[in-house]
């Protein structure tokens, strides 16, 4: 009898045991199922290796002619050949000027030059000093991240320094040089996908970024699990008020003509999401022209606000400077927008004509510390002749503006 039970007993403790292993390995194949499937969500998109090409649109003299454009580059042109040159500077500059220029002053980097300072670990430190924090920053992924907000060593934007690349028709398969790795900049782009959410603090140049290099990619997931498109990338731009984000604003209006300019070689937005752009822009221009200082310029309350409002920007002071950049700004992104997005031509000329005027006035003390914000209105006085800086003469040493 007590055989019997403990045979029973066997058996059962037998039937459990095949019941559990029947249960976890159930378990074992859906969990094996699902992290596939996560890892398919999670997978990084496929990108183009080279950049879409946004390009100007217009040439009108009125706002700045021959010579005043070629005053004002000469006044802008990059002479970083010096030890520890500010990366924040050398970013604007490369993507003003582009990889293709050079100059005949030596103080000058060529467009080259400046490329590799920012992709090549090797010319940073001979520039920084080896015992300089690099700019390029190795991940346990193999991927590359930049050095943001730490000094003049490094950039002062997120995924600024990969902006810049793509706007400058940089090729994903272009060498990028660290200090543990050779890799290319593709190992930059997978990294800023990586990292990317919708709540980060800067989120301009990101989303730029994924336009010019993936506009075909109609969705795709973050590893916040948050599934991104273009509209929503679009919605996420629209829905901050004005005028918060960097530069007073002006750089989610550039991302959004970006978009724009882009979705017409490559449909990236819907049809809706399209008009709602335009329509956000056009409404963007409006405030800007019931706002513009009648000798041209804007200041930091250029949506309307008083000085004092809660919401204008206290880290905006009322100075020429900022008024530079309250300027410069929006006419660069005019320069790349549809035409059903532009102000009337007389906003245009007024604040043309007070840049050129303004910028070749300027102490040369403070075009070279100003040199960031300066680079978006040279850059935009160019566009508006539809070139780009470097297709422009430049004369050998000008002293006055030209009437």
């Amino acid at each position: 009898m007590v055989d019997k039970e403990v045979t029973m007993a066997r058996r059962r403790l037998l039937g459990f045991g095949i019941l559990q292993l029947a249960f976890w390995g159930g378990v074992s194949a859906w969990a094996s199922v699902r992290w596939a499937r996560l890892e398919q969500d999670w997978a990084l998109p496929q990108p183009r290796n080279e950049p879409v090409r946004v390009g100007p649109l217009y040439d009108i003299p009125e706002i700045v002619t021959d010579e005043q454009l070629a005053l004002v580059l000469w006044r802008l042109r990059p002479q970083f050949r010096v030890p520890k040159p500010k990366i924040n500077f050398v970013d604007h500059a490369l993507r003003c000027w582009g990889v293709q220029t050079a100059f005949d002053d030596p103080n000058c980097l060529s467009g080259e030059e400046m490329r590799q300072l920012l992709t090549d670990h090797g010319r940073f430190a001979e520039a920084w000093g080896p015992e300089t924090a690099p700019l390029l920053i190795d991940t346990e992924e193999r991927g590359v991240r930049v050095r943001v907000q730490e000094g003049q060593h490094s950039s002062s934007h997120y995924d600024h320094v990969l902006g810049c690349l793509a706007e400058t028709g940089t090729p994903l398969d272009y060498p990028l040089r660290t200090p543990r790795q050779q890799t290319t900049v593709r190992a930059m782009f997978d990294q800023c996908l990586r990292d990317f959410s919708l709540n980060q603090a800067e989120y301009e140049w990101s989303a730029m970024v994924f336009a010019l290099y993936m506009p075909h990619v109609r969705r795709w997931r973050t590893r916040e699990g948050q599934e991104i498109t273009f509209d929503r990338l679009a919605e996420r731009i629209m829905r901050q008020e004005l005028p918060q984000g960097v530069c007073l604003a002006n750089h989610r209006m550039h991302t959004l003509v970006v978009f724009l300019r882009v979705d017409e070689q490559q449909p990236l937005l819907s049809a809706a999401m399209r008009q709602r752009v335009t329509e956000y822009l056009q409404n963007v221009t409006q405030l800007l022209v019931q706002n513009q200082h009648p000798e041209g310029y804007w200041t930091h309350t250029w949506p309307g606000y008083d000085v004092g409002s809660q919401r204008s920007s206290a880290a905006y002071e009322n100075t020429l400077a900022n008024w530079i950049l309250a300027t410069g700004h929006p006419m660069e992104w005019w320069a790349l927008a549809p035409e059903p997005i532009l102000p009337p031509r007389e906003v245009l000329v007024r604040a043309g004509q007070w840049l050129v005027r303004t910028i070749s006035e300027m102490p040369e003390k403070d075009v070279q510390e100003g040199y960031g914000f300066l680079s978006h209105a040279a850059h935009a006085l160019a566009l508006w002749r539809q070139r780009e800086p470097a297709q422009v003469p430049l004369p050998q040493a000008p002293s006055r503006a030209a009437p």
